[in-house]
Protein backbone atom coordinates (compact mmCIF):
# COMPACT_ATOMS: atom_id res chain seq x y z
CA UNK A 1 0.00 0.00 0.00
CA UNK A 2 2.95 2.12 0.39
CA UNK A 3 4.92 1.69 -2.10
CA UNK A 4 2.79 2.30 -4.81
CA UNK A 5 2.28 5.90 -4.12
CA UNK A 6 6.32 6.34 -3.86
CA UNK A 7 6.21 4.51 -7.53
CA UNK A 8 4.07 7.35 -8.73
CA UNK A 9 5.84 10.04 -7.39
CA UNK A 10 8.94 8.91 -8.56
CA UNK A 11 7.07 8.40 -12.08
CA UNK A 12 5.91 11.94 -11.84
CA UNK A 13 9.34 13.36 -10.84
CA UNK A 14 10.72 11.67 -13.68
CA UNK A 15 8.43 13.10 -15.98
CA UNK A 16 9.00 16.30 -14.92
CA UNK A 17 12.71 16.34 -15.34
CA UNK A 18 12.31 15.37 -19.14
CA UNK A 19 10.11 17.83 -19.56
CA UNK A 20 11.94 20.66 -18.22
CA UNK A 21 15.06 18.80 -19.76
CA UNK A 22 12.78 18.92 -23.10
CA UNK A 23 11.48 21.82 -22.69
CA UNK A 24 15.54 23.15 -21.91
CA UNK A 25 16.91 22.05 -25.46
CA UNK A 26 14.25 23.40 -27.26
CA UNK A 27 14.80 26.80 -25.82
CA UNK A 28 18.84 26.26 -26.59
CA UNK A 29 17.99 25.24 -30.14
CA UNK A 30 15.36 28.30 -30.43
CA UNK A 31 18.30 30.75 -29.61
CA UNK A 32 20.98 29.07 -31.66
CA UNK A 33 18.80 29.51 -34.81
CA UNK A 34 18.06 33.08 -33.73
CA UNK A 35 22.22 33.64 -33.69
CA UNK A 36 22.72 32.06 -36.87
CA UNK A 37 19.80 33.86 -38.37
CA UNK A 38 21.31 37.21 -36.64
CA UNK A 39 24.90 35.95 -38.35
CA UNK A 40 23.05 35.29 -41.19
CA UNK A 41 21.68 39.00 -41.51
CA UNK A 42 24.90 40.62 -40.49
CA UNK A 43 26.88 39.07 -42.80
CA UNK A 44 24.08 39.82 -45.78
CA UNK A 45 24.13 43.64 -44.72
CA UNK A 46 28.18 43.58 -44.64
CA UNK A 47 28.26 42.14 -47.81
CA UNK A 48 25.70 44.43 -49.67
CA UNK A 49 27.33 47.59 -47.91
CA UNK A 50 30.77 46.31 -49.19
CA UNK A 51 29.67 45.74 -52.87
CA UNK A 52 27.79 49.02 -53.02
CA UNK A 53 31.13 50.50 -51.52
CA UNK A 54 33.15 49.06 -54.00
CA UNK A 55 30.59 50.48 -57.33
CA UNK A 56 30.27 54.00 -55.62
CA UNK A 57 34.38 54.44 -55.19
CA UNK A 58 34.96 53.13 -58.77
CA UNK A 59 32.14 55.43 -60.36
CA UNK A 60 33.67 58.51 -58.34
CA UNK A 61 37.59 57.22 -59.64
CA UNK A 62 36.08 57.45 -63.25
CA UNK A 63 34.00 60.64 -62.86
CA UNK A 64 37.28 62.12 -60.88
CA UNK A 65 39.66 61.50 -63.64
CA UNK A 66 37.18 62.87 -66.14
CA UNK A 67 36.19 66.01 -64.18
CA UNK A 68 40.12 66.56 -64.30
CA UNK A 69 40.49 65.62 -67.79
CA UNK A 70 37.90 68.06 -68.59
CA UNK A 71 38.45 70.98 -66.51
CA UNK A 72 42.32 70.73 -67.28
CA UNK A 73 40.53 70.96 -70.92
CA UNK A 74 38.55 74.05 -69.99
CA UNK A 75 41.63 75.89 -68.58
CA UNK A 76 44.23 75.23 -72.02
CA UNK A 77 41.04 75.60 -74.15
CA UNK A 78 40.47 79.37 -72.60
CA UNK A 79 44.02 80.29 -72.46
CA UNK A 80 44.74 79.48 -75.94
CA UNK A 81 41.54 81.02 -77.50
CA UNK A 82 42.52 84.64 -74.78
CA UNK A 83 46.18 84.59 -77.05
CA UNK A 84 44.60 84.00 -80.44
CA UNK A 85 41.72 86.49 -80.07
CA UNK A 86 43.29 88.97 -77.59
CA UNK A 87 42.85 92.01 -79.64
CA UNK A 88 39.56 91.15 -80.68
CA UNK A 89 38.36 90.77 -76.88
CA UNK A 90 37.41 93.48 -74.84
CA UNK A 91 39.19 94.25 -71.54
CA UNK A 92 35.94 93.11 -69.54
CA UNK A 93 36.42 89.70 -71.33
CA UNK A 94 39.39 89.28 -70.79
CA UNK A 95 39.20 90.00 -67.49
CA UNK A 96 36.11 87.31 -67.31
CA UNK A 97 38.43 84.68 -69.33
CA UNK A 98 41.20 84.49 -66.96
CA UNK A 99 38.93 84.42 -64.00
CA UNK A 100 37.20 81.00 -65.29
CA UNK A 101 41.15 80.18 -66.45
CA UNK A 102 41.85 80.77 -63.08
CA UNK A 103 38.86 79.11 -61.34
CA UNK A 104 39.49 76.04 -63.78
CA UNK A 105 43.22 75.30 -63.00
CA UNK A 106 41.91 75.58 -59.22
CA UNK A 107 39.18 72.89 -59.53
CA UNK A 108 41.86 71.14 -61.21
CA UNK A 109 44.08 70.93 -58.36
CA UNK A 110 41.52 70.17 -55.98
CA UNK A 111 40.93 67.36 -57.87
CA UNK A 112 44.12 66.12 -58.15
CA UNK A 113 44.48 66.76 -54.08
CA UNK A 114 40.95 64.62 -53.68
CA UNK A 115 42.20 61.79 -56.19
CA UNK A 116 45.62 61.22 -54.66
CA UNK A 117 44.34 61.22 -50.97
CA UNK A 118 41.29 58.95 -51.35
CA UNK A 119 43.09 57.06 -53.81
CA UNK A 120 39.56 55.24 -54.55
CA UNK A 121 40.74 52.94 -56.81
CA UNK A 122 42.74 50.66 -54.32
CA UNK A 123 39.52 51.13 -51.71
CA UNK A 124 37.47 49.93 -54.17
CA UNK A 125 39.36 46.41 -54.74
CA UNK A 126 39.46 46.30 -51.21
CA UNK A 127 35.77 46.94 -50.33
CA UNK A 128 35.36 43.95 -53.43
CA UNK A 129 37.53 41.49 -52.09
CA UNK A 130 36.53 41.69 -48.59
CA UNK A 131 32.59 41.21 -50.18
CA UNK A 132 33.22 38.49 -52.18
CA UNK A 133 35.32 36.82 -48.89
CA UNK A 134 31.73 37.82 -46.57
CA UNK A 135 29.65 36.10 -49.49
CA UNK A 136 31.67 33.23 -49.81
CA UNK A 137 31.09 32.62 -46.08
CA UNK A 138 27.26 33.77 -46.14
CA UNK A 139 26.78 30.84 -48.57
CA UNK A 140 28.66 28.46 -46.81
CA UNK A 141 26.62 28.99 -43.28
CA UNK A 142 23.21 29.53 -45.30
CA UNK A 143 23.70 25.79 -46.81
CA UNK A 144 25.15 24.21 -43.34
CA UNK A 145 22.45 26.18 -41.43
CA UNK A 146 23.80 24.58 -38.54
CA UNK A 147 22.53 25.25 -35.18
CA UNK A 148 25.66 24.05 -32.82
CA UNK A 149 26.71 26.54 -30.72
CA UNK A 150 30.53 25.61 -31.96
CA UNK A 151 29.74 25.95 -35.36
CA UNK A 152 28.12 29.05 -35.08
CA UNK A 153 31.24 31.00 -33.04
CA UNK A 154 33.52 28.97 -35.25
CA UNK A 155 31.56 31.51 -38.52
CA UNK A 156 31.31 34.16 -36.40
CA UNK A 157 35.39 34.25 -35.55
CA UNK A 158 36.10 33.96 -39.30
CA UNK A 159 33.62 36.79 -40.02
CA UNK A 160 34.96 39.24 -38.27
CA UNK A 161 38.71 37.63 -39.33
CA UNK A 162 37.15 39.18 -42.76
CA UNK A 163 35.91 42.48 -41.84
CA UNK A 164 39.11 43.33 -39.68
CA UNK A 165 41.29 42.44 -42.59
CA UNK A 166 39.95 45.06 -45.22
CA UNK A 167 42.27 48.13 -43.91
CA UNK A 168 38.97 50.49 -45.32
CA UNK A 169 35.28 50.38 -43.62
CA UNK A 170 31.97 51.33 -45.94
CA UNK A 171 30.29 54.71 -45.55
CA UNK A 172 26.90 54.95 -44.42
CA UNK A 173 25.58 55.77 -47.78
CA UNK A 174 26.53 52.62 -48.93
CA UNK A 175 24.70 50.97 -45.77
CA UNK A 176 21.55 52.89 -46.69
CA UNK A 177 21.56 51.76 -50.24
CA UNK A 178 21.99 48.02 -48.94
CA UNK A 179 19.11 48.38 -46.50
CA UNK A 180 16.81 49.85 -49.64
CA UNK A 181 17.36 46.87 -51.44
CA UNK A 182 15.55 45.18 -49.20
CA UNK A 183 13.59 47.85 -48.09
CA UNK A 184 9.61 48.28 -48.78
CA UNK A 185 9.13 51.91 -48.10
CA UNK A 186 9.44 54.15 -51.49
CA UNK A 187 11.02 57.02 -49.01
CA UNK A 188 13.55 55.33 -47.79
CA UNK A 189 14.82 54.24 -51.50
CA UNK A 190 14.41 57.62 -52.73
CA UNK A 191 16.22 59.44 -50.04
CA UNK A 192 19.06 56.16 -50.19
CA UNK A 193 19.26 57.27 -54.03
CA UNK A 194 19.73 60.58 -53.15
CA UNK A 195 22.66 60.46 -50.90
CA UNK A 196 24.18 58.43 -53.06
CA UNK A 197 23.86 60.68 -55.95
CA UNK A 198 24.73 63.55 -53.98
CA UNK A 199 27.82 61.21 -52.58
CA UNK A 200 29.01 60.87 -56.50
CA UNK A 201 27.96 63.60 -58.59
CA UNK A 202 27.76 66.84 -56.44
CA UNK A 203 31.43 67.61 -56.43
CA UNK A 204 32.17 66.27 -59.79
CA UNK A 205 29.26 68.20 -61.34
CA UNK A 206 30.02 71.67 -59.46
CA UNK A 207 33.66 71.79 -60.87
CA UNK A 208 32.43 70.73 -64.35
CA UNK A 209 29.46 73.29 -64.48
CA UNK A 210 30.55 76.20 -62.56
CA UNK A 211 33.38 77.47 -65.61
CA UNK A 212 30.96 77.25 -68.23
CA UNK A 213 27.81 78.51 -66.57
CA UNK A 214 30.34 81.49 -65.26
CA UNK A 215 31.18 82.07 -68.68
CA UNK A 216 27.75 82.22 -69.99
CA UNK A 217 26.59 84.33 -67.07
CA UNK A 218 29.00 87.33 -66.60
CA UNK A 219 29.77 87.50 -70.82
Amino acid sequence: MIVEPRRQIAARVVSSIEQALAKRHALMAAGDAGAVDELLHAMHTVKSSRFNAAERLERKNTLSLFAMSMVSLYFVGLSVWQVIYAPLIADAGNRLITLVSIMSSVFTLVLALIEAMNDYRIKAHHMHACALAVNELYQELKLMRSGDAVVVQEFRRRYNAIIRGCPFNHARVDYLMARAERAESLGEKAWARLRYAWDVYALYGLCLLTPPLVLLVCR
